[in-house]
C-alpha cells in the first residue's frame, strides 16, 4: 500500500494482549490483515516503552508508528477512572502531539474515541461498531445508566467526518441503534460487517488428540465458554444450567475460559453449590490454547444478556463445536438451528437445559466460515472504504 494511505487506528488496547475482548481481537485482526500499511495509537504495559510520543514498537515481529496514551498494569482489570473516560481525556489531551504525524485514513471501533477526534481534521474516519447498544448501559460502574442519553449525545455528534460505517450486528440492533442517533446516521449509510476470526487457528481438529494434549479423559462431556467473567455475561445463569445439565450428564465437566471482575464471585458460587470438581476456571489462554480447548470440547455455551458481535461464538462454531446459546445481537445470523447449535428465547434453565441436550446430538460438519475469516477482512473492507 502507499506510504500515504496508510491507517491509523485509534483505539484503547496495547494491540496485544491487553485489555482482553472484542475492541482487542478485532484490532488484532487488523494488523494480521494489514501489517505494515498501519500506524497505531493506544496503550503500553511494557516499562521501557515512552508514553505521550511517537516511536516504533515492534509487535509480532513487525514495527509500526506507535503512540501511548498511558501505561497500564496487565493485572488490573477495573480501575478508579473508567478506561472510557481516561481514553476520551488523553485524546484530548494529547491532540498536537497525535497530529504530528499526518494520516488521512483513521479506523474506530470504540465509541468514546469519534467525540475525542472530532477536532482532528480528519476527513476520512471508518467507523466500526463492535456492537450496537449504548455500552455504558452495561458499563462494569455502577454509575453507567445514569450517564446513557449524555454519553449518547456526545458519541453521535462524533460522525460529522466519519465516511464508512460497519456494523457487526443483527437488523434488530441496527434499527434501535439508528433510532437512538436521532437522525445522525441513516440506515443506507451502515454496512454490515461481521467480527473476523484466524480461521487458520479456529478450525476443526482432531478431538482424541485434542484431549490428550489437555489430559481430558474420553469419557467426559466437556461443555466450555469463553468471554469476559462479568455479571453481563450471565456465569450464574450458565452455572446454574451446567449444575442441572450435570444431573442428565453425570460425566460433564465445565470449563470458563477467561478472567475478568468477577471472578472470585463465581469462585465463591462454585464452592456455594458444592461443584468445585466439575467447573474450572482457566484464567486467560492465549488463541492457540482457546482453539485447542474447543477442538476437545463436546457443547460451547453462551448465557449473555448482551452482546455486540459475538467473536466467541464464531470460534466455537469455527471449530465445528455444537453451541447453546442466549438470545443476543449476531447469534440469529450465527447460529443455524439444529445445524450448529440452538438459541434460547428465554431465559429459562430448564428450557436451556434441554436445548443443550439437544445440541449435544448434533454433528457439526463444513460450515462455512469465509464470511468471518481474517483472510477477506483486508478486501472486504477496502470494496467499501476508499482510502486518500
Amino acid at each position: 500500500m502507499d506510504e500515504k494511505k496508510r491507517i491509523l487506528i485509534i483505539d484503547f488496547t496495547n494491540f496485544e494482549d491487553y485489555p482482553i475482548g472484542g475492541y482487542l481481537s478485532f484490532a488484532k485482526n487488523m494488523i494480521k490483515a494489514f501489517n505494515n500499511d498501519l500506524a497505531l495509537v493506544g496503550i503500553t504495559t511494557q516499562k521501557e516503552d515512552p508514553v505521550g510520543k511517537w516511536f516504533k514498537k515492534e509487535i509480532q515481529g513487525s514495527h509500526y508508528d506507535f503512540f501511548a496514551l498511558a501505561r497500564y498494569n496487565k493485572k488490573r482489570t477495573k480501575h478508579f477512572i473508567p478506561d472510557r473516560l481516561m481514553c476520551f481525556l488523553l485524546l484530548k489531551f494529547n491532540k498536537s502531539k497525535i497530529l504530528q504525524k499526518n494520516f488521512k485514513n483513521v479506523f474506530v471501533q470504540r465509541q468514546e474515541v469519534l467525540p475525542a477526534i472530532k477536532n482532528y481534521g480528519y476527513k476520512n474516519i471508518c467507523y466500526r461498531f463492535p456492537g450496537m447498544e449504548n455500552p455504558v448501559v452495561i458499563s462494569k460502574y455502577w454509575f453507567g445508566r445514569y450517564i446513557a442519553d449524555i454519553f449518547d449525545n456526545l458519541f453521535f455528534s462524533g460522525f460529522v467526518n466519519v465516511r464508512l460505517i460497519l456494523a457487526s450486528g443483527d437488523e434488530e440492533a441496527i434499527q434501535d441503534m439508528i433510532i437512538r442517533s436521532r437522525g445522525a446516521i441513516r440506515r443506507d449509510s451502515v454496512v454490515k460487517f461481521p467480527t473476523r476470526i484466524n480461521t487458520d487457528i479456529f478450525k476443526p481438529a482432531d478431538k482424541k488428540e485434542a484431549r490428550k494434549i489437555l489430559n481430558i479423559p474420553l469419557t467426559k462431556t466437556l461443555v466450555v465458554t469463553t468471554g469476559r467473567l462479568t455479571f453481563l455475561k450471565g456465569w450464574k445463569f450458565m452455572i446454574d444450567c451446567f449444575t442441572l445439565f450435570e444431573k442428565s450428564v453425570p460425566d460433564s465437566i465445565f470449563y470458563f475460559i477467561g478472567e475478568g471482575e468477577d471472578h472470585e464471585k463465581i469462585k465463591n458460587y462454585i464452592a456455594i453449590n458444592r461443584i468445585d470438581d466439575k467447573i474450572t476456571l482457566t484464567g486467560k489462554k492465549n488463541s492457540f490454547e482457546i482453539a485447542k480447548i474447543l477442538n476437545a470440547s463436546d457443547l460451547f455455551i453462551m448465557g449473555s444478556f448482551e452482546e455486540g458481535w459475538p467473536t466467541s461464538l464464531v470460534e466455537a462454531v469455527g471449530c465445528g463445536v455444537p453451541a447453546c446459546v442466549t438470545k443476543f445481537s449476531g447469534a440469529g445470523e450465527i447460529i443455524q438451528e439444529g445445524i450448529n447449535g440452538y438459541i434460547s428465547s428465554t431465559r429459562d434453565v430448564n428450557e436451556f437445559v434441554q436445548l443443550m441436550l439437544k445440541a449435544l446430538k448434533i454433528n457439526v460438519n463444513n460450515i462455512e466460515m469465509s464470511q468471518y475469516s481474517i483472510s477477506t477482512l483486508k478486501e472486504n473492507l477496502l470494496h467499501y472504504w476508499s482510502l486518500l
